[in-house]
């Protein structure tokens, strides 16, 4: 029996690092690991990976950043995408110490319009392309967010994190594979073609994601909530919901919603991490050389489960975009 064709996309918030327990950054922003990007890409051109870099203004603005992504750029080998911190991006007339402000979609369109110019402007300046992918910083985003973008040139965005939420915003109505949103309302089907939204991919450990995603919000609310059932089900193996990032899961947990995600249909399996990662020390996530190894071994275990058990065809994001569009998946 054939094996199911899949196409295989790996992201990386590419942006400055820096204490998450604290504010949000303001100036001399340290932008130390991208120093370690030539290092992950190696790692990526070994197997065959060609990782989307959504790049923020931070990153592009230094010079030593920029030089270790034109080179596997000018191969082919990866994609220069758009990625919005405001707090970062000129103009910043917001008040950065205000959390609500670190979400693009809470801020006036004209400022983040301005703002996303000034991004198109750098990243085109520092790689000689204009970027045609998207991430919302901190995943905010919204059906006017979305046609701005299009209005900005870019044709594909992934914003939209499956099953997840925060104060301004809540996906968990929002499809888990590629759709066209709505400019009404983002995480509905809409009739524009403008931009496609590729998502990551999150889930659970069994198939029929939203199903379970159902489950899961009722059992944590009360009165169940106080039974602790969402716990007690994840140690069973009974419901473990799991986002695709080596920063948030171990290997088993990942090759078990990649099972699901296959099982269920899905054509684009889509994992992502910050770019802080790869300097050991610069986010929570890997604190040392043990974790960084750790980190790169739980990448490559996933990629190796998907290669035994299905067709895998490496993507930019944007090369996934036509591809299920060609397909019509």
């Amino acid at each position: 029996m054939s094996k199911k064709t899949v196409y295989f996309v790996l992201s990386v918030d590419t942006e400055e690092e820096w204490d998450w327990s604290g504010p949000f950054p303001q100036h001399q922003f340290s932008v130390k690991n991208s120093r370690n990007i030539p290092k992950f890409q190696a790692f990526c051109d070994n197997l065959g990976i060609k990782p989307t870099y959504f790049v923020d203004y931070a990153i592009a603005d230094d010079p030593d950043s920029v030089n270790a992504l034109k080179v596997p750029l000018s191969k082919g080998n990866c994609e220069i995408g758009g990625h919005l911190h405001p707090w970062c991006n000129p103009p910043v007339e917001e008040d950065v110490s205000n959390v609500d402000n670190s979400h693009a979609i809470n801020l006036p369109l004209d400022l983040v319009e301005r703002k996303l110019e000034n991004l198109n402007l750098k990243l085109e300046e520092a790689f000689g392309r204009k970027p045609r992918s998207f991430r919302s910083g901190r995943w905010g985003t919204n059906g006017t967010m979305l046609k701005l973008l299009a209005e900005k040139g870019y044709v594909v965005d992934s914003s939209i994190h499956p099953y997840y939420a925060d104060v301004p915003f809540s996906y968990h109505d929002a499809p888990d594979t590629p759709f066209w949103p709505s400019y009404e309302c983002c995480t509905t089907d809409g009739v524009q073609r403008e931009i496609y939204e590729v998502p990551v991919t999150a889930g659970y450990n069994k198939p029929d994601f939203s199903f379970w995603n159902r489950l899961h919000l009722a059992l944590s609310k009360p009165p169940f909530s106080h039974l602790r059932l969402v716990g007690i089900l994840w140690k069973l193996g009974v419901m473990r919901k799991t986002q695709l990032s080596p920063e948030l899961a171990d290997a088993d947990s990942m090759i078990a919603l990649v099972k699901a995600a296959l099982a269920g249909g899905h054509q684009v399996i889509h994992m992502y991490f910050h770019s802080s990662s790869l300097l050991p020390g610069a986010a929570p996530y890997v604190k040392n050389e043990a974790d960084e190894a750790a980190f790169y071994d739980n990448i490559e275990a996933v990629f190796h489960y998907l290669m035994e058990n299905a067709d895998v065809h490496c993507c930019t994001l944007e090369e996934a975009a036509k591809k299920t569009l060609e397909e019509g998946l």
